[in-house]
């Protein structure tokens, strides 16, 4: 008889809002695969003893150790960690996961800025364009009393995730432009300060978050790094054009629906340009849609399977 098939899905929790879904979700339907969790501290030792029977494992690629396993193994790197910067125990730490998986960029520039000599496999997160899909804008800035000609921005404001996310430069851009609004969803606590000029929404659930986009007119982000910036592909979903810095899934990026700037002074002159365009929802499907991720994970799965190693 053949070994019974038991593949792994590690990582400390599945999302962290609850009643949201995540990528997470899809690889544990996509694969029937079964979901190891625990504080990063204990995960590597939970996944261990769990994954001595295991036929796979697919696990993120940062903040827990490697997992002592035969089975091949599959990590999906979408955090970067620069050598010599503050948490460099988290890169030594990836650095050894890397080099006993096979690992998976979410994006090119991930596989660019990561600077690892590991060629690997790029294949995005998806995104569900079955939720995040254009509405009707008229009938959604009356429901959330949103102004005509809104800006919406998804990101955090809290420490180190609100500097890498731009809270700052958003607040910036709005205080320079009190003629526009901006609608700007925090996924961590409320900033105590921020212009009249813009609305603040606290943990949405995506029901909600995707009439706040449907709502607005362009889709900004100002962040300093990303690796890929789901919440960017989740608003050109909603059929917005964005504005957008050249990261994440924007880096080399040809012919989307707004505009990437090559500096920080052009991010007013940027908005106020995508405010005339239209977006393109069909432009993000192609590459992004769940199907299309799905045939790419389905090859590398048996690819990573048949091989019997990592």
């Amino acid at each position: 008889m053949g070994t019974k098939v038991r593949r792994l899905l590690v990582n400390d929790v599945m999302t962290c809002i609850p009643g949201t879904r995540t990528f997470w979700h899809d690889l544990q339907e996509w694969f029937d695969m079964e979901f190891v969790g625990a504080s990063y501290d204990k995960l590597a030792t939970v996944a261990s003893e769990s994954a001595k029977d295991a036929t796979l494992v697919i696990r993120n690629a940062t903040y827990f150790g490697p997992i002592d396993t035969k089975c091949p193994q599959i990590s999906i790197l979408q955090d970067i960690i620069d050598q010599g910067a503050p948490g460099g125990s988290h890169r030594a730490m990836q650095e050894q996961v890397v080099a006993s998986t096979h690992v998976v960029y979410n994006s090119e520039f991930t596989r660019f800025w990561s600077k690892y000599n590991i060629t690997g496999t790029v294949i995005p997160l998806s995104v569900d364009f079955e939720l995040f899909k254009p509405g009707n804008p008229v009938m959604l800035r009356e429901e959330m009393q949103i102004p005509y000609g809104s800006i919406c921005w998804i990101g955090a404001c809290q420490a180190e995730a609100g500097y890498v996310k731009g809270w700052d430069t958003l607040v910036k851009i709005a205080r320079m432009n009190p003629d526009l609004r901006f609608m700007a969803v925090i996924k961590d606590g409320l900033p105590e300060r921020f212009p009249p000029n813009m609305r603040v929404y606290s943990r949405l659930q995506q029901s909600e978050l995707v009439k706040v986009i449907g709502a607005c007119s362009v889709g900004l982000c100002t962040s300093r790094i990303e690796t890929q910036h789901l919440a960017g592909i989740e608003m050109g979903g909603c059929g917005l054009p964005l504005v957008v810095p050249p990261i994440g899934a924007y880096f080399n990026r040809t012919g989307m629906p707004g505009v990437i700037i090559g500096d920080e002074k052009e991010f007013t002159s940027a908005i106020r340009a995508a405010l005339t365009m239209q977006g393109d929802a069909e432009y993000w499907k192609g590459e992004f849609n769940p199907e299309v991720v799905k045939a790419k994970w389905t090859q590398l799965v048996e690819k990573v399977e048949c091989s019997g190693q990592s």
